[in-house]
């Protein structure tokens, strides 16, 4: 499969990506994410032979009900299709979760997808509330993981 390299890039890197896999309905503007402009914002790109195959970011945003400096968002998590399967969305989710730990987050939440719920309780993310629809995207649940005793 070749080797892939994960590294931290610019946001306006990973939008074009965004817009591919995860809202191809949507403008360019509305896939500026509240927190994408976080000075403690995390984005992170998987490369496989110099080209953008992955992608997710992680910022301190609120959980509703959860208010505080030291709970954090993952979000525009994705990876192509054809790159699924060898591990990438681990990594880019190690990375995220590390460096959300290292800025002092006490929780890291995301809306995850139908289809991720798996992918996320292997992380040990527990699912919160009901499952809940996402215009023109489908259904998501919202889930969390406590890290440093959160």
């Amino acid at each position: 499969m070749g080797e892939f390299e994960i590294q931290a890039v610019d946001v306006e890197q990973i939008r074009p990506l965004r817009q591919a896999l995860l809202r191809p309905h949507q403008s360019a503007d509305e896939l500026i994410y509240p927190g994408d402009d976080a000075p403690s914002a995390l984005h992170l790109g998987a490369f496989r032979n110099g080209r953008l195959v992955g992608i997710a970011s992680v910022f301190p945003r609120p959980l509703p009900g959860r208010p505080g400096p030291d709970v954090w968002q993952l979000r525009g998590m994705a990876v192509e299709y054809g790159h699924r399967g060898y591990g990438l969305g681990g990594l880019l989710l190690d990375r995220c979760l590390a460096h959300a730990r290292a800025e002092g987050a006490r929780v890291v939440w995301c809306n995850a997808r139908a289809g991720s719920l798996g992918f996320y309780k292997r992380f040990g993310f527990q699912r919160e509330g009901d499952p809940f629809e996402l215009p023109d995207i489908g259904p998501h649940y919202r889930m969390f993981l406590k890290l440093n005793g959160g």
